[in-house]
């Protein structure tokens, strides 16, 4: 008797479960949005996740294009129709670094800082 009541026992978990993971996987249905498309003169290839300010605007580094072809950083702003605008904040290269592939970081006092490599691997995936 003791087996059968865990096997009922069993089974319910495994319904709860099942039905608990049907439920949470339609919950979670996202989509993508492409919010830009990078030009190479703005930059191109973004590795490393964004991130946030108070004012809602995205900031993120690219690990090719730009003015040197080294990257850039930048900053996205939301405009009132919905689109995004950008803006490059700096272009690595001439002795500033050079393919940022990691994210960026605000200080307290909102200064924004990264790190790049000093040269760009030309052998990185996206090739």
């Amino acid at each position: 008797m003791r087996g059968k009541s865990l096997s009922i026992g069993l089974r319910a978990a495994l319904a709860i479960f099942a039905v608990t993971l049907l439920a949470t996987s339609a919950w979670a249905d996202t989509h993508e949005k492409v919010l830009f498309n990078f030009n190479r003169t703005d930059g191109a290839y973004t590795f490393a996740g964004l991130i946030f300010d108070a004012a809602g605007n995205l900031y993120g580094t690219t690990c090719e294009g730009g003015a040197y072809e080294n990257g850039t950083a930048f900053g996205l702003t939301p405009t009132a129709g919905g689109g995004w605008m950008e803006q490059v904040l700096f272009s690595f290269g001439h002795g500033y670094g050079a393919c940022p592939v990691a994210g960026l970081i605000f200080d307290a006092a909102g200064n924004l800082y990264g790190a790049a490599t000093g040269r760009c691997d030309k052998s990185l995936p996206h090739k």
